[in-house]
């Protein structure tokens, strides 16, 4: 199992919770969805660049009337949120397509069914 985030240097948490796991059977990696070759050398340190399930959950939240938010931020909401997963699948999809197997899970969350 791999687990990415954006800046690892935030991952004692995550490697306290993993306990022995952690560099057994869990690793730790850089991976950041904006950033396209962040994704490439993130998925060319795996072997093979195989990947059997992708699971993607990164994603921020914004809160307040739309007229009160900025477009710079509603550009790096969506950067992440949608945009980040479209580079993650194109990334990941020819190779499970190749193989004829793989998943995909995308988590969100019940703001999207919120108004």
């Amino acid at each position: 199992v791999i687990a990415t985030m954006r800046n690892t240097g935030r991952s004692a948490a995550l490697a306290a919770a993993a306990g022995p796991a952690l560099g057994r059977t869990l690793e730790i990696k850089q991976l950041d969805v904006c950033d396209e070759s962040s994704i490439r050398a993130c998925l060319d340190s795996i072997p093979g660049r195989h990947i059997d399930i992708l699971v993607s959950n990164a994603g921020v939240g914004m809160a307040g009337p739309l007229e009160c938010q900025s477009l710079a931020a509603m550009q790096s909401l969506m950067d992440t949120n949608f945009f980040g997963l479209v580079r993650l699948v194109k990334e990941v999809l020819p190779d499970m397509k190749r193989r004829r197997g793989g998943h995909i899970v995308v988590i969100s969350s019940i703001m999207g069914l919120q108004g």
